[in-house]
């Protein structure tokens, strides 16, 4: 786990993410930066905290008799998954682990481009794309604008574009508007965990020719 993440989600994000109140495709994301910042970590705690000095001032409810024995089963339940070698990863968050364990949609890496592979997530909602995007060592992704928002957590390795590098477990936020072109890095392969509202908008004058292969699938 990294403790130096230079990019991270705000702080109305993780008190979003404290409540339970975060929509899932982006809870995810938030779960995955987690995993590699101290500095995230440690803020939640504290959003934690406050948030169980509230829950002691409210009024209390009753409950079934067995709803403590039912917590305990779930929590019970929730084994950590192993990692799918698909991953080429071996230290990917505990969301991501369960993600592909149980419901990537395909085992294998599909195309997407000549230098990026996607591989897609069914998470039982309807308004992000949540996937896996892998680019190759030096490969390009085309200029793009965005269509919606786009999140983004880098995994493994590193990828750059106009504004900055990107290394596990930077948190990114791509709204429209927000023009730029990912590069993997040199030394190796990133994988990146993404969740999209839409699909993104290349600049490029024959932008039309890839387009179709673009479209997202939220699930």
């Amino acid at each position: 786990m990294s403790n130096f993440t230079n990019h991270h989600p705000d702080e109305s994000m993780l008190l979003e993410f404290s409540a339970g109140t975060l929509e899932t495709a982006i809870s995810i994301c938030v779960s995955a930066h987690l995993h590699y910042c101290s500095h995230c970590r440690a803020q939640l705690l504290r959003l934690d905290q406050v948030g169980s000095q509230i829950m002691t001032q409210s009024d209390p409810m009753t409950l079934a008799d067995d709803s403590f024995e039912r917590v305990m089963e779930k929590i019970d339940s929730a084994d950590e998954p192993a990692v799918d070698n698909n991953t080429n990863g071996s230290d990917l968050p505990f969301s991501v682990n369960k993600l592909i364990n149980t419901s990537l949609v395909s085992k294998n890496w599909k195309r997407l481009s000549s230098s990026v592979d996607i591989a897609r997530f069914s998470t039982g909602q309807d308004n992000f794309e949540v996937a896996l995007h892998k680019i190759r060592a030096g490969g390009k992704t085309p200029k793009h604008d965005h269509e919606g928002l786009e999140y983004t957590v880098v995994l493994k390795g590193s990828f750059s574009d106009e504004n900055a590098v990107y290394r596990e477990g930077d948190f990114l936020l791509r709204q429209p508007g927000d023009v730029h072109q990912p590069m993997g890095a040199q030394n190796g392969e990133c994988i990146c965990l993404s969740a999209l509202s839409a699909p993104i908008k290349p600049t490029s004058p024959l932008g039309f020719l890839i387009k179709p292969w673009l479209r997202i699938n939220p699930m």
